[in-house]
């Protein structure tokens, strides 16, 4: 329990912080990572929402647009909505993103929440820690029902990006398959190409550097199964990055979305410009297709599903070729 004189309300929100790294959660907007920033040099990593918009109500029909859409979310029981799945509809983004999440105990130094979701009954619980230039975040799912469930799972951190600011994955990825283009046509099925480049006809764009803001280009890959889970953000102008790392025992997958203003697709929404990058539990956005596939994280009522991140902050003046050794380090 929290003593009386240590609440905070939903709408409050919770800043972790050491000497190298600042971190703000909004428990009452999807319990989200609102800021990740630099102490030393004041660099925002994360992208900040662009006006206030009205709150959500949980809904099935939520659209993320239409949220805050900035800093990090959780995707949780889907990333996209489907209506064939296990356990009944899943909504835009999953259940999580909606919900106001409560406040277990925060000391200072740790911040622990969690929520149980209204599309079907998973708790999600997360304890968020800052040790020096790293975040370190550990999740428990649990099925509260009385039915086995599905899930999928990814994390969704939209990182604000600025022309030529680079992409890294692991050295072990070479053929990623594209799932989604702003460019190509409606229908056009899924396809492997070679990271980082996309062909498009006489032209081709490397999906690892970050091209201008006004591009309206907008592409989601997905890495092949890794046995190494660790990825990361070089911003070119600062000479600074951000790595994310992961088990991929438990998410064995990575999802790279790059969009530069080329979505939302229509209406008067501000265009997004992010680079996202989705440790997450199968290759896939919805969970009927992670069903269908096979690949669908299952829960027994009562059982739990573990995992962890780590994010840390890389030294501001660090060079490109510094970092990508960094990120590629041996284990």
């Amino acid at each position: 329990m929290i003593p009386a004189e240590n609440k905070i309300g939903n709408s409050a929100s919770v800043t972790l912080q050491s000497n190298e790294l600042e971190v703000v959660i909004i428990p009452g907007e999807g319990g989200r990572i609102a800021s990740l920033r630099s102490a030393r040099s004041g660099v925002e990593f994360l992208t900040q929402a662009r006006f206030d918009r009205k709150p959500i109500e949980p809904s099935l029909q939520s659209l993320f647009q239409c949220g805050p859409c900035a800093g990090a979310e959780e995707c949780l029981p889907t990333v996209g909505s489907c209506e064939d799945c296990s356990g009944g509809p899943a909504p835009d983004h999953g259940d999580f993103w909606q919900l106001p999440w409560h406040v277990d105990s925060f000391d200072g130094r740790q911040l622990r929440m969690h929520a149980i979701g209204f599309s079907r009954p998973l708790q999600f619980a997360r304890a968020l820690r800052v040790d020096g230039a790293s975040l370190h975040l550990d999740y428990e799912v649990t099925n509260v029902g009385s039915e086995p469930l599905p899930f999928l799972y990814a994390w969704h951190p939209l990182f604000a990006v600025e022309e030529g600011d680079r992409v890294v994955l692991p050295a072990e990825v070479g053929e990623v398959k594209l799932f989604y283009s702003r460019s190509a046509k409606p229908g056009c099925p899924e396809r492997a190409l070679m990271w980082p480049i996309l062909d498009e006809g006489p032209q081709s764009r490397n999906l690892s550097m970050a091209p201008a803001p006004e591009s309206g280009t907008a592409e989601m890959v997905y890495t092949q199964r890794l046995h190494v889970g660790r990825c990361g953000l070089f911003r070119k102008t600062q000479q600074h990055g951000i790595v994310i790392s992961f088990d991929p025992n438990h998410l064995p997958y990575l999802g790279v979305w790059a969009c530069f203003s080329g979505w939302p697709l229509a209406g008067s929404e501000p265009k997004q410009v992010a680079i996202a990058l989705e440790p997450t539990t199968a290759p896939f956005n919805t969970l009927s297709k992670a069903e269908a596939a096979g690949m669908a994280v299952n829960l027994e009522p009562g059982n739990s599903f573990r995992w962890n991140l780590q994010v840390d902050m890389v030294s501001p003046g660090i060079g490109y070729s510094d970092f990508c050794s960094v990120v590629q380090q041996a284990f």
